[in-house]
Order: C-alpha cells, then sequence, then structure tokens
C-alpha cells in the first residue's frame, strides 16, 4: 500500500511541475532578431523574442528557427538581457549601431532599440 501512495505523490509531482510550465508562445509573434547560431560566423537566421507573461513575472524567450530557445529576463546590460536560467552566461556588447548578446556557441543582433 505504502508503494501505491508514493507512486501517486510522484506522478502529482510530475502532474503539477508540468503545469507549471504554461503554454509556450507562438513561433511566429515576437520581435524579429537576426541570429548566428551554433558557433555560425555570418548572421543569417532569423529567431524571434517573444515576451511570456507580464509584470514582475514576465521573462523573454529567444525563439530558434529549427525549435530551439534561451530563456531571458530583463536586466541592466548593453543587450537589456540576461540568461533566465541554464549553465551559459549571457554576455552583450555593442557593435557600432547593434548589440550583440551571445550565449554559448549562439549570438544574437539587433539595433537598439528592440521593441518588445
Amino acid at each position: 500500500m505504502a508503494k501505491v501512495c508514493i507512486n501517486s505523490i510522484s506522478l502529482l509531482a510530475l502532474l503539477l511541475a508540468l503545469g507549471a510550465c504554461g503554454p509556450a508562445p507562438e513561433r511566429d509573434t515576437g520581435q524579429a532578431v537576426a541570429c548566428a547560431l551554433d558557433g555560425a560566423e555570418e548572421f543569417t537566421g532569423h529567431c524571434r523574442l517573444v515576451e511570456v507573461g507580464e509584470g514582475q513575472g514576465a521573462y523573454f524567450v529567444m525563439r530558434h528557427p529549427d525549435g530551439g530557445f534561451r530563456k531571458l529576463a530583463p536586466a541592466d546590460t548593453p543587450a537589456g538581457y540576461v540568461e533566465f536560467d541554464g549553465a551559459q552566461r549571457a554576455r552583450s556588447w555593442r557593435e557600432g549601431d547593434d548589440v550583440v548578446l551571445a550565449i554559448g556557441p549562439d549570438r544574437y543582433r539587433w539595433k537598439e532599440p528592440l521593441d518588445d
């Protein structure tokens, strides 16, 4: 009987965790951003910056054309964003009139200001 209770509790915890994720934003919403993914030299792709949530709990998702993504949080950086979660730190800098945000092997570039 105890085994059934533990399994039921585990299942309940899993369902609650999945429910907290919320629906994913649509891929063709948000602001278009040039991207160079997986170490590419040139910015050839078109990613999309999508705002998720409202108010204090809002964060952003940088959607990749292949379905990958990066979660970002607003911050006082040249890009205006930092990594929201994950092991890789975001770095950002200005290149002329452009802002570049890099996380791991992925880079994103846009002109200021970037409207969400």
